[in-house]
């Protein structure tokens, strides 16, 4: 009976304990068993397994595993009963008689070692894991026979002092799994562990691994991590042991204290280290975990990433953080975010079964402000489209659009040309006849000037082009589409009207308009050659007589615009010296 009974104690399966007394602690059992059995661990296995009553163990929480709502047990080990408090006396006494009884050459009984744990265990007389009667037993043979008879032993103390009152009543049982995490500690994992069976290596030391420092790096233990995890654990060391099986498991390490510690969260646990509270890493752990373990699943499916993540919507401000990231990172914009369709909704993406449509939208902006910060303009581009945030978007695009107006290195004329075709685009899905979101929602910002800088700007690209193009026929048509948007003076009386709407215009258009004076007077001075050299005839020379007004007009304009002071240092002598040449 004793080797069944100290393990169905060891398991704390006190329902299962009584069956044992109830099969052989009967009348047609052995008379040896009956002989051994106390009528007082009889009556403390009853009481116990009422307390126990239809849960898997002695320990579980009244929940049964969350299967039905949580209750106040009237009793338990914690709160004993006054009747189980003079049972269990009883039983100590068994007990120290049992220890007095044991000596090196006491063989006449095969289960004496048996019986003195038990009652050891059910009187918290000693802890097993330490009663120097039983060194020699062997029978706390691992890691969790000692942590299991060592808290134990601690649950038994809170009648060490029946003159305390209040919390104070469980002092002792603290001050005793203390000393257990203390020892945990001490020991480390080295002393919990196996020997090393893996050839993979542990979060840490892949890291390392790569950067080429240290190639002797720890690798993954034969337990995965859990071999120190779970003492850890078991002294609600929760932080420190999640931490630890992320760090020493690896891959599958950090997947299992990821859903250790989100089921922990679930259940309204504090990943807490020690008794009292006190948090080590105050609610970081699990939310690095999450992130991390988050950051391991994005490149795959970063919809699944996502679903991990949103387990932490009490942490707001870490959360909003994590998505922003996932989607500057995997730039799965659709897949997240939805896309826009003709009427200018956005779509449903994996983002909106969690949040609402507003907070999405301010997910997209604050990432797209990411993606500019970080030098990537296209991205924020795209974000800002399936925010709505037109106004935002628009702002970009102008910038874009004027930085590169006079691009001269070719990875310059690159982005010139990416902006160009991506503005079209932009024209082509949004801004066609009978698609107006766009421009009411401008209007409804009040940013309406937005939308002609942006028009404003895509001809000024043209007109470059066309000036850059070196034949008669694109000068000829530069110079109809400058005429055309209205912007350089071409008689005196133009000119205070003119340099008003300077003023006027959006700045990044007035930071790069001395470039547009000039190309004007490029062209203004290839025209006048080109007409010059064919030959004079009336017509012609009124019209090089005009070509010279205009070159004279902008060199007077581009002084009163202070343009040197925005362009290069050398526009207005530029400006100037090709005026000279139309003479």
């Amino acid at each position: 009976v004793w080797p069944r009974l100290y393990y169905s104690l060891r398991c704390g399966d006190l329902v299962t304990s009584k069956a044992i007394l109830g099969r052989f602690g009967t009348p047609g059992s052995s008379s040896e068993d009956l002989s051994l059995v106390d009528q007082a661990v009889s009556d403390l296995v009853d009481q116990l397994s009422q307390l126990q009553n239809d849960q898997l163990s002695l320990f579980a929480d009244s929940t049964n595993g969350g299967t039905r709502p949580a209750k106040q047990l009237a009793s338990s080990l914690l709160t004993p009963s006054v009747a189980m408090l003079q049972v269990r006396r009883q039983v100590g006494d068994l007990y120290e008689r049992t220890k007095a009884n044991i000596s090196d050459d006491a063989n006449n009984e095969s289960f004496i070692y048996y019986r003195a744990a038990c009652l050891a265990m059910l009187s918290g007389n000693e802890s097993i894991s330490e009663a120097p009667v039983l060194e020699s037993a062997g029978l706390v043979k691992t890691v969790e026979d000692y942590m299991f008879g060592s808290l134990w032993h601690s649950l038994h103390l809170v009648d060490a002092s029946p003159s305390l009152m209040g919390s104070n009543v469980f002092k002792p049982v603290a001050d005793a799994v203390a000393r257990l995490t203390s020892l945990v500690k001490e020991w480390g994992p080295g002393y919990f562990e196996e020997e090393d069976m893996s050839d993979n290596m542990s979060a840490s030391a892949a890291v390392t691994a790569v950067s080429g420092s240290n190639a002797n790096q720890p690798r993954i233990p034969s337990s995965g991590g859990w071999g120190y995890a779970l003492p850890l654990l078991a002294t609600q060391q929760y932080s420190t042991a999640l931490a630890y099986l992320a760090d020493a498991g690896g891959g599958l390490g950090l997947l299992q204290a990821a859903h250790v510690g989100a089921a922990m969260y679930a259940a309204g646990m504090g990943i807490t280290d020690g008794q009292d509270g006190q948090r080590s890493r105050p609610q970081l752990i699990l939310p690095m975990l999450l992130a991390s373990y988050s950051a391991s699943l994005q490149s795959a499916d970063a919809g699944a990433a996502l679903k991990y993540l949103v387990l932490l919507k009490g942490e707001t401000s870490f959360l909003d953080d994590q998505v922003q990231r996932l989607l500057h990172e995997t730039r799965q914009f659709e897949l997240l975010a939805g896309k826009i369709d003709p009427h200018g909704t956005r779509s449903q993406g994996a983002l909106d079964a969690f949040f609402p449509r507003s907070q999405v939208s301010s997910f997209l902006v604050s990432t797209a402000n990411m993606a500019v910060r970080v030098g990537k303009p296209a991205d924020a581009a795209e974000l800002l489209v399936l925010s709505g945030r037109f106004s935002a978007l628009f702002t970009l695009m102008n910038r874009e659009l004027a930085t590169y107006l006079n691009a001269s290195s070719p990875e310059d004329e690159s982005k010139r040309q990416f902006w160009f075709n991506a503005a079209q685009k932009f024209h082509a899905m949004h801004l066609t006849e009978g698609r107006s979101y766009v421009q009411t929602s401008l209007s409804n910002e009040g940013q309406m000037e937005l939308g002609n800088t942006f028009q404003l700007l895509m001809n000024l690209i043209v007109f470059v082009d066309r000036c850059r193009q070196g034949n008669l026929e694109d000068w000829k048509n530069a110079l109809v589409l400058i005429d055309g948007l209205d912007l350089l003076p071409r008689t005196d009386g133009d000119m205070t009207v003119k340099v008003n709407a300077f003023h006027s215009l959006d700045t990044c258009v007035r930071q790069v308009f001395h470039h547009v004076v000039l190309s004007t007077m490029e062209t203004l001075c290839h025209l006048y050659r080109a007409l010059r050299n064919g030959g004079e005839t009336a017509t012609v020379d009124q019209t090089l007589h005009d070509y010279r007004t205009r070159a004279r007009l902008l060199v007077t304009f581009s002084r009163l615009l202070n343009l040197p002071g925005v362009g290069d240092g050398d526009t207005l002598l530029r400006i100037s010296q090709l005026e000279k040449n139309m003479m």
